[in-house]
């Protein structure tokens, strides 16, 4: 009985030997894959390899939130800081904007020339507007300007609400530079 045992473990262990340096996928008794095979040794096709990620333009940021708008309204009009400056108005397209936008087409740059403001109108004192680019390529850059709905239950403290289109500074980041590109603009809901 003894030397039952005894060949029955020398045999398992002559097994688990030969398992050795297996492929943990590959069946029992195959030799044919070993783990230090590489994907040419076993299919005989090249080994497949992802693309690497393409990386954007030395001078492209990627998207984020947009930025603090920098340009103020005092009674007497705009009041601009330094490192701000308002692109020229051939550069700018204002012509689908309704003609009570205040301010209409005028736009200011900077961020090193990665974020632009203009005002957009809100539709009450209580409300708030956006601007969201819509499209940007070489040749322009497409904005949209809208009014964002009015809060439920008016502005918080319980004052009156106004119903006058209210100008709100706005702002959008850039993926690049503005350089010479169009601005046109536009409005919407």
């Amino acid at each position: 009985m003894r030397a039952l045992l005894f060949a029955t473990l020398a045999a398992a262990a002559v097994v688990g030997l030969a398992g050795c340096g297996q492929d943990s996928a590959a069946p029992a008794g195959d030799t044919s894959a070993s783990s230090t095979a590489t994907p040419t040794e076993t299919t005989g096709e090249p080994p497949v390899s992802t693309p690497p990620e393409p990386k954007p333009p030395a001078d492209s940021r990627p998207p984020g939130p947009p930025p603090s708008a920098p340009v103020s309204v005092s009674p007497s009009g705009p009041v601009v800081p330094e490192g701000v400056t308002q692109v020229p108005a051939d550069q700018v397209d204002a012509s689908a904007l309704p003609a009570y936008y205040e301010h209409r087409g005028q736009v200011w740059v900077f961020d090193d020339g990665y974020s632009l403001q203009m005002f957009a109108a809100a539709s009450s004192g209580c409300s708030d507007a956006e601007a969201v680019v819509v499209d940007q390529s070489d040749s322009d850059i497409r904005i949209m300007l809208r009014p964002l709905p009015q809060p439920p239950g008016g502005r918080p403290g319980g004052g009156a609400c106004t119903a006058v289109m209210t100008p709100r500074p706005v702002t959008v980041a850039l993926a690049e530079p503005l350089g010479d590109r169009k601005i046109l603009l536009a409005s919407g809901r």
